[in-house]
């Protein structure tokens, strides 16, 4: 038998002998396993109290329309949720159903006393992290098969057929004959449990019309089905798919905003998953006879060659540099909403397959945090020089499944780790393995079920020389490990902390542990951590290299030629060229050391060295490739091929090359020729002004305040348009709007033009004064600080608030004085990325844009330590770039 099968005793026919029976074998379901064929005596009242003194009511037959609908949700319902409109992706298309036979359901979900008249040790999970403590609220922490086997247990005690519903049975009673998001139309039921940690008594609010109390967001309710894509065909008894990773759940739960609680809406995990938001109601009815509908294939599981290349291991001339790149592996297109996303693809993963090909994979999403989010994968198949278009490869319905890490035995299989989780944080970690090439995996199996210490899983797998396969992960407020002696059957952690998140990690050949992690510098430098004790302790010291921010990692391995190959970002990294002087370089680059990592000798920008152009990085931003910039941000990953070719992943590009070309130094560049100014469009007054009636959260542009105090310690309306900022020497602020019908609409392609108008009546030496900055929403940022004396353009890491150093500003214009007057300070951002700074009405400097991570555009203002000064008005115009 498959896996999740079962045998069903079914009846074949009815005369005066006993039945003659047959076995059917069926997907598991929740019907009765009973000593011996019974002849159910299915209670007759609409309402059933059994012994366990659950109450059921009756659900007769009927048709209903199942998925989402037509209509647009109502405003109220997609605050947070713009881009879902319509829903989620998997409530469509919508179909017609057809319940054919009745059955009774629970009125309320199973509770904590009920559950545990059949397995009285469940006591032990009560309360956990504050959820589900008395007899009477609804009981939590249960996984599938936990559910399954209750059902089973009062089967056998009552003689009658108790399951689970289908997920058709379930969402055909939450709408109870109603069409809208909720059983009470438009507005979800107000119920104080969907508050964190409030009590789970049941049926405190008002039931449905057919009588079932809790249908809308008190916790998720297990369903018999697997979870799949939905047919558009009219079906009839519907039971799910055939196969699958992930169980249905209904309903929604506490802590969960209301969209997820709609009657729609689809949820699940993996079986074995317990946690504190999944609970079960039953249902008493003969199982419908259907048959599944066929498991999904993907596209990058069809088609795969299971024999190994007689030449997968002679590549390109190893006496030769060789270099390709870069070439997209993330193909999205950017107005795909579900299951893969256009607008946030990120944190990859690659392994290299034993028959040659690569496999990618990576999260994809609208905002990392968000439920929605789940794993594409592409392929690069071997002798094939472009990827494929993506497909989903691991996507629990409504969990966000940060992050995903490979790892190749060396002996033909394949491990894929994955995080499991509601958000981004608290993730429970499961394992599965391949040993076809990514085909076909094994069932998902919970390695760390306990979502209390881990948060996200790195690309830095590999197996010790000891034989331990070693998994690095985020935790304690840096990167942990798991180590693994019985290939991933079980796990312990070692007990010690890697300093900084999502670390790169190798072994020495002294059989000590080396990383590099994100985060707390030391002496302004990335921290390298080392461990002599197999990860028990730490002892952490500075890097030669530069510290990583926010949407950069690591990359780290041991090439099979012997050296540690080392990637990550820089800004302005003296590298030497072939005519052994130095030149700076910024963005992605690789190092190599042949010293275990006591020196790095070899440093190379990734880059083609060809003459500038636009390539896209991380979402499709656009940045310039030439011989001094390469990509400014992404999440780094590195595997090499039996052709000893090095694979390096960013979060959007695949760059190849050899040991080769790492060890070759880069050829002769002469200096970036500064910006040249042009001739822009007069424009005196621009379209938007935002002249300040109140405190700027006040306003219609709706400010966003951010900085120690509060907006009313720091700022004071003086008189009609004019406001007074005053920072104290420990304080500092800054205000944004990012509305859509402020600057939320800002397109680069056009150019735009910005300008605040200020007096400065006190700065304090070497900090920031008044900063303007400005964010396109497609990685490119403009941003100026203006002091007493000077204007400044910041040119410093690819954080996106201006809460950093003014050593990270450099002079557009010195020996001014601002402080006399007021002084209008304009931006004008060309089409080319060049912006012309302007105070009054000279020119007094030109700066190409400085990458961020990727966020929403914005338009800001703000205060450094110390400042007080006068404004008078912000302004733009996105029409185009104009000069005074």
């Amino acid at each position: 038998m498959r896996r999740g099968q079962r045998i069903r005793v079914a009846k074949v026919g009815t005369n005066a002998l006993r039945p003659l029976l047959i076995l059917v074998i069926t997907s598991l379901s929740c019907s009765p396993v009973l000593s011996e064929p019974a002849q159910w005596k299915m209670p007759t009242n609409r309402i059933y109290t059994n012994s366990v003194g659950m109450r059921l009511v009756h659900i007769g037959p009927g048709t209903f329309e199942m998925g989402f609908g037509d209509e647009p949700l109502p405003q109220e319902l997609i605050t947070r949720k713009s881009h879902f409109s319509y829903g989620d992706f998997d409530e469509h298309p919508t179909h017609q159903v057809e319940i054919t036979e009745p059955f009774w359901m629970g009125t309320y979900e199973v509770t904590n006393a009920q559950y545990e008249q059949f397995d009285p040790n469940h006591r032990k999970w009560r309360g956990r992290n504050g959820y589900s403590i008395a007899d009477d609220e609804a009981v939590v922490y249960i996984s599938w098969h936990d559910a399954v086997r209750f059902c089973q247990w009062l089967s056998k005690k009552e003689q009658l057929p108790y399951r689970l519903p289908t997920e058709a049975e379930w969402e055909y009673a939450c709408r109870a004959a109603t069409a809208t998001p909720f059983h009470t139309g438009d507005t979800h039921p107000v119920t104080s449990s969907q508050n964190s940690q409030a009590p789970l008594t049941i049926g405190q609010i008002p039931p449905n019309p057919w009588g079932l109390y809790d249908m809308h967001g008190h916790v998720e309710q297990w369903c018999h089905d697997w979870y799949g894509p939905y047919e558009p065909h009219p079906q009839v008894d519907p039971v799910g798919r055939e196969d699958g990773l992930f169980k249905v759940s209904r309903g929604g739960s506490h802590s969960t905003e209301p969209y997820y609680l709609r009657s729609s809406n689809r949820s699940g995990s993996v079986p074995d998953d317990r946690q504190w938001l999944i609970g079960f109601r039953v249902v008493l009815g003969e199982m419908p006879q259907t048959s599944g509908l066929p498991a999904v294939t993907k596209s990058h599981e069809r088609y795969v060659r299971q024999n190994v290349p007689h030449d997968i291991e002679k590549g390109p001339d190893p006496q030769r540099p060789y270099f390709k790149g870069p070439r997209p592996f993330v193909k999205i297109p950017k107005d795909a909403k579900g299951p893969l996303f256009g607008r946030h693809n990120h944190f990859p993963a690659i392994v290299e397959c034993p028959n040659g090909d690569l496999l990618a994979a990576w999260f994809t999403c609208i905002e990392e945090r968000g439920r929605e989010l789940g794993i594409a994968a592409s392929r690069l198949r071997y002798g094939h020089e472009q990827w494929e278009p993506a497909s989903p490869f691991w996507d629990a319905p409504d969990r966000n499944d940060h992050t995903t890490a490979f790892f190749n035995d060396g002996k033909g299989t394949i491990y894929h780790f994955n995080g499991l989780g509601v958000s981004n944080r608290g993730l429970a970690i499961i394992l599965r393995k391949s040993k076809d090439n990514g085909v076909t995996w094994s069932d998902p199996r919970l390695i760390f079920p306990d979502r209390d210490a881990r948060r996200n899983v790195v690309e830095s797998v590999f197996r010790t020389a000891s034989g331990h396969i070693l998994l690095p992960g985020d935790g304690r407020g840096g990167t942990i490990l798991a180590l693994s002696s019985d290939e991933g059957r079980t796990w312990t952690d070692p007990g010690g902390s890697i300093r900084g998140i999502h670390a790169g990690v190798a072994q020495l050949r002294d059989g000590s542990l080396m990383a590099f992690g994100r985060r707390h510098p030391i002496d302004g430098k990335m921290p390298m951590s080392l461990s002599k004790d197999m990860g028990k302790t730490w002892e952490y010291s500075p890097s030669q290299f530069q510290p990583l921010n926010l949407g950069q990692r690591v990359a780290l391995t041991r090439l099979k030629q012997g050296p540690l190959f080392f990637a990550s970002f820089c800004k302005m990294m003296m590298i030497t060229d072939a005519s052994g002087k130095q030149r700076p370089v910024s963005g992605l680059f690789a190092a190599l050391s042949t010293d275990e990592g006591k020196t790095w000798p070899y440093k190379r920008l990734i880059s083609d060295d060809g003459p500038g152009r636009d390539i896209e990085t991380m979402d499709g931003h656009p940045v310039t490739m030439d011989r001094h910039r390469s990509e400014f941000v992404g999440y780094l990953t590195v595997c090499q091929s039996p052709d000893n070719i090095i694979h390096l992943l960013s979060s959007r590009n695949h760059y190849a090359f050899n040991l080769k070309w790492l060890t070759t130094r880069p050829p002769v560049a002469s200096a970036p020729a500064p910006p040249a100014a042009r001739q822009l469009p007069g424009k005196h007054t621009l379209s938007n002004i935002y002249r300040p009636k109140g405190l700027p959260t006040q306003d219609s542009w709706e400010w966003q305040f951010a900085g120690s105090g509060s907006e009313k310690d720091t700022i004071n309306l003086v008189s009609e348009g004019s406001l007074k900022i005053r920072t104290g020497e420990k304080q500092q602020l800054w205000l944004r709007s990012e509305k859509k019908d402020v600057f939320g609409s800002v397109d680069q392609k056009k150019g735009f033009t910005a300008q605040i108008r200020t007096h400065i009546l006190k700065t304090s030496p070497r900090r920031r004064g008044v900063d303007f900055e400005l964010y396109d929403g497609a990685g490119s940022r403009y941003a100026i600080t203006i002091t007493d004396t000077g204007v400044y353009w910041y040119e410093g890491l690819v954080l996106g608030s201006v809460f950093l150093d003014f050593e990270e500003f450099t002079p557009v214009a010195e020996g001014l004085d601002n402080t006399d007057a007021m002084h209008t300070y304009r931006l004008a951002v060309r089409k080319d990325r060049v912006v012309q700074i302007y105070r009054d009405e000279k020119l007094i400097g030109l700066k190409r844009y400085e990458y961020r991570t990727p966020r929403d555009p914005y338009i800001q203002f703000g205060a450094g330590h110390g400042v007080e000064a006068l404004l008078d008005y912000v302004a733009y115009d996105l029409n185009g770039a104009y000069r005074p």
